[in-house]
């Protein structure tokens, strides 16, 4: 029995993190926008919110998930989420110079919702199966999302460079080739997903409320708890939101070569998923609210030094900002199951990861339409960087106050409980 558990969680975290490692590819789009508007003829504003639009689209599915994962299970969620996330994609391959807007909709709403649907689930699940390591477990299937882009960067780069012309990049076969992949890889990978049994549960001799028990959505929502850690998402991820749209252009005015521009995107991958696997599994140690204290440190660190840094200290410091985004990523949804309990965990991590989707969207309308920042390569030159980036210094101090609150609040929860 113990030997047939043990088979069935190996394939299941296998199974969940080449699911993630397929749907990951969301942060793809700084490696290819600049191709995108070139080859559609489209303007640099319309494909600078693209980004905004995928992530809110992501965390939306997240909420989708969440319902489903809880209610039907991991295996059927993460088949949808690879079904409407390859479709998407696939659909995208079908566009023209003037269809181009409808974009927005395929790899943006659509691949986006499909990646956020099948992301919660693969998080709760491994979760469920190492419950006794939330942290170590959120990590692992938090990594491989952050390994996607990793993987598939270089692949999407030699696809585009066999299907370009006089520097028109003709993007249907490319769209096409990635969906058969994701399509036939993801559906191979759910038939491994299944959920622990009883026996394996009991094996771990944990408290039964720590493995069945947690409060329902609306119990959650009536905390004070549940609305810090929103806003606590809300803020920490702030400064990656404002990063992601300017990583290849504005390296390549910061100093870099375009081909090292390209690579930064690339690393960012890497960085980002040893944040989300480092830090969730040191959370597991030192406490969530105190490596959230590290990862704000970081972020702020990060943030000041993008108003001026160029040349190869522009990539590290993309390498950090990277690495202090992938640690909540992983260290919220071990949060929210610690603060809400696992019984409900899909649901109340997905209504919560809506303040990314919300944060994606402010910060970005804030940059692109009030501080109006933008980077013109031709020209060498980028407007608006220092206030955008002072902005991403001050969100990166609010999280602080905020774990604080969590922290104490929770402490005094389990306190009365004790009483």
């Amino acid at each position: 029995m113990a030997r047939q558990s043990k088979r069935k969680r190996i394939a299941t975290i296998v199974g969940c993190l080449v699911v993630q490692l397929c749907v990951g590819i969301l942060y793809l789009w700084s490696a290819i926008r600049s191709d995108v508007v070139v080859s559609f003829q489209w303007s640099d504003k319309a494909a600078g919110m693209v980004s905004s639009y995928m992530i809110f689209a992501f965390v939306f599915g997240n909420l989708i998930g969440g319902f489903l994962n809880d209610k039907k299970g991991p295996k059927l969620t993460c088949i949808v989420g690879v079904i409407v996330f390859a479709g998407g994609v696939g659909l995208t391959s079908l566009l023209t110079p003037h269809t181009i807007g409808l974009l927005n909709f395929t790899y943006a709403i659509m691949a986006g919702l499909g990646s956020g649907i099948a992301y919660g689930a693969c998080i709760s699940c491994i979760q469920k199966w190492l419950p006794h390591k939330r942290g170590l477990a959120s990590g692992l299937a938090c990594s491989a999302f952050g390994l996607s882009t990793v993987v598939f960067t270089p692949v999407a780069t030699l696809l585009m460079d066999a299907h370009r012309v006089d520097g028109v990049v003709r993007f249907g076969p490319v769209f096409l080739t990635l969906a058969a992949v994701f399509f036939v890889l993801g559906l191979a990978a759910c038939l491994l997903i299944s959920l622990p049994d009883e026996a394996y549960l009991k094996s771990l001799h944990l408290n039964e409320a720590a493995v069945k028990g947690g409060d329902t959505l609306l119990q959650a929502m009536r905390q004070p708890t549940f609305w810090a850690l929103f806003l606590s998402i809300f803020f920490i991820n702030g400064t990656w939101n404002l990063c992601v749209p300017l990583i290849k252009d504005l390296g390549i005015v910061r100093g870099l070569s375009p081909s090292a521009a390209v690579l930064c995107v690339s690393f960012t991958g890497i960085t980002n998923a040893a944040g989300r696997l480092i830090m969730s599994s040191l959370s597991d140690k030192l406490g969530r609210g105190n490596t959230i204290f590290i990862l704000c440190g970081l972020t702020l660190i990060g943030a000041v030094l993008m108003t001026f840094i160029g040349g190869y200290g522009y990539f590290a410091t993309i390498a950090l900002i990277a690495f202090a985004y992938g640690g909540p990523s992983a260290l919220n949804a071990a949060l929210c199951t610690d603060l809400f309990g696992a019984k409900n965990s899909g649901t109340n991590y997905g209504v919560a990861m809506l303040a990314l989707g919300c944060s994606s969207i402010f910060f970005n309308f804030i940059a692109n339409d009030v501080i109006r920042a933008s980077v013109n390569v031709e020209t060498g030159i980028a407007t608006g960087i220092t206030p955008t980036f002072i902005m991403g210094a001050v969100t990166a101090v609010i999280p602080v106050f905020l774990m604080t609150y969590i922290g104490y609040s929770h402490r005094k929860h389990l306190r009365s409980m004790a009483d």
